[in-house]
């Protein structure tokens, strides 16, 4: 069997791809599991897998390190790395450095299985030359690489490409990939799935030819959204083949099928080796249509700041929800900062984008729910809204949804004709009630508040005619006196059961409010029943 070792900081990650595919059913055992970089390459050195599925991003030693250190050391073993979006140029480094594949979390089953068995190929690919020295077609090996698993479409696309006799002379590659725009791709699926098919393989065939008749470019395989094809452009035209071959082409392919289309352009690369890092490339950059919303997105033109932490999303959800119960003016603006930073965060990562933005509603919607601030069922709008969410395939339309759901939901807050500083202030003054005991702080009753220190003293004080301390001390007072009237204890006794170690301050407060104190009131008490 092939040993496994996986390794994320992450330990549900390590679970989940433990369990996530059947690894007996692919003859793959899992060797060892690691947590940093330096518990991944003691384990490397006891368990000797064949292969390595590892995060690029690690404590104490990264993903990329640890392979530099095994390639030093003559390792066997085939890296496939796991990673989002933002370390794109990292997993950029790592393949050139012999890593066979990239997987962008979430993990999919799918994918991660078809990794797996593209690197158990590369094995045998490995051995077998090893073995016989036998040297393949470069082209041939760049097919088997990129459609391993695809038998038939793998040697179907290889013959058409060996009977197009291309020339690749005094010329480079470039990887293209194109398709339909996803928004648009998405209507035309919700209009008429029979029709969307036909189109999208009209346009495939299109693509196709425009490239091969020409001999610009041959396909190297196709996906249920793209078709990806290497470029073949004469060096001389390295500058302007944009204009001149690749655009052209989109517009041509664009008028015939009245459609839009996106293509993703990776590196140029002057020799086939370089072809499958282009073509990585330009699959990265057609997913970026979503955030970009351009026709034709260049590699190249990527330059994304990942400035924004996760520290600073959280941060924005929170301001966002004090926002919108404290009635701030700004609040709309806050909900677009939180959808902003989550842009941010995950740039590039589509169902990340999506999955961030239904967590972050989900978690001020039930706030609200808990503050009896929504008069909705909390699950059928939750429910709703990711209809809605999902049902977006750019960011600027994801921002206007939630944008659009706010502005509703607010008004719908605010038209309840109740005060959403009361209903806090309740809130608070039963918490008072129930912990009155304790050494309360302001910043206690702030977070139960869920609000400023400064906010909270100036809310309390507008609702209820006095400072929390105030308030405080006479729900104390009130119940020390009716341990006086009800019970024995002594002076220092009752000041503890009511929130004072201190007998003095207890006597000060209660003369402060009765005028006399806890002895003298117990002493008029004892007179008032004489009298009777």
């Amino acid at each position: 069997m092939w040993k496994l070792v996986i390794a994320d900081d992450e330990r549900l990650i390590v679970k989940g791809l433990s369990k996530m595919i059947d690894w007996e059913s692919l003859n793959v055992e899992i060797a060892g599991v690691a947590y940093d970089g330096e518990q991944l390459k003691r384990t490397i050195e006891y368990a000797d897998p064949d292969i390595v599925l590892t995060d690029i991003m690690m404590p104490y030693m990264t993903g990329l390190e640890l392979l530099h250190w095994y390639n030093a050391r003559g390792g066997k073993a085939k890296f496939i790395f796991v990673s989002g979006y933002q370390e794109f140029s990292y997993v950029q480094e790592a393949l050139k450095n012999g890593a066979v594949d990239y997987l962008l979390k979430p993990v999919g089953e799918k994918e991660l299985e078809e990794a797996v068995r593209k690197t158990i190929c590369a094995i045998e690919r490995q051995n077998t030359v090893e073995i016989f020295d036998e040297k393949k077609d470069e082209f041939q090996t760049l097919f088997e690489g990129i459609n391993n698993g695809r038998n038939y479409e793998n040697e179907e696309l290889y013959r058409v490409f060996r009977s197009a006799h291309m020339t690749f002379e005094d010329c480079f590659f470039v990887g293209v990939c194109a398709g339909i725009c996803p928004d648009e791709a998405a209507r035309l699926a919700g209009e008429s799935f029979g029709h969307f098919n036909l189109l999208r393989f009209s346009v495939f065939n299109k693509l196709n030819g425009a490239f091969g008749m020409r001999r610009l470019g041959f396909v190297i395989r196709k996906d249920q959204d793209c078709i990806h094809i290497v470029g073949v452009f004469p060096n001389r035209d390295r500058d302007v083949f944009m204009d001149k071959y690749v655009n052209p082409i989109r517009r041509e392919v664009e008028e015939e099928c009245g459609v839009r289309l996106c293509m993703g352009v990776g590196g140029a690369v002057q020799e086939p080796s370089g072809i499958l890092q282009s073509y990585k490339e330009a699959r990265f950059a057609f997913g970026l249509y979503p955030f970009e919303e351009q026709p034709v997105i260049d590699f190249a033109d990527i330059h994304h700041d990942y400035s924004v932490s996760f520290e600073d999303f959280t941060g924005s959800v929170e301001a966002a929800f004090r926002a919108i119960i404290s009635k701030d003016p700004q609040v709309l603006d806050k909900i677009d900062q939180v959808m902003e930073n989550v842009e941010n965060i995950h740039y590039g990562n589509w169902k990340a984008v999506v999955m961030r933005t239904m967590i972050f509603t989900g978690d001020l919607g039930m706030k609200l729910s808990q503050y009896r601030l929504l008069d909705v069922d909390f699950y059928r709008m939750q429910d709703c809204l990711q209809k809605q969410v999902e049902s977006q395939h750019t960011m600027s339309g994801l921002r206007r949804c939630i944008h659009e759901h706010y502005a509703d939901l607010i008004q719908q807050v605010y038209a309840k004709g109740r005060s959403q500083d009361k209903v806090l202030i309740e809130d608070v003054k039963n918490y008072i009630r129930e912990h009155y005991m304790e050494d309360l702080s302001i910043r206690e009753l702030a977070e139960v508040a869920c609000v400023s220190q400064n906010y909270f003293s100036a809310m309390f004080k507008k609702e209820t005619g006095q400072n929390y301390k105030a308030y405080l001390t006479s729900i104390r007072m009130e119940e020390a006196l009716r341990l006086l009237q009800e019970t024995d204890l002594k002076t220092y006794e009752i000041g503890e059961k009511v929130g004072y170690n201190n007998v003095r301050r207890f006597v000060d407060a209660f003369k402060q409010i009765y005028a006399m104190s806890p002895m003298e009131y117990k002493k008029s008490m004892k007179r008032g029943g004489d009298s009777t």
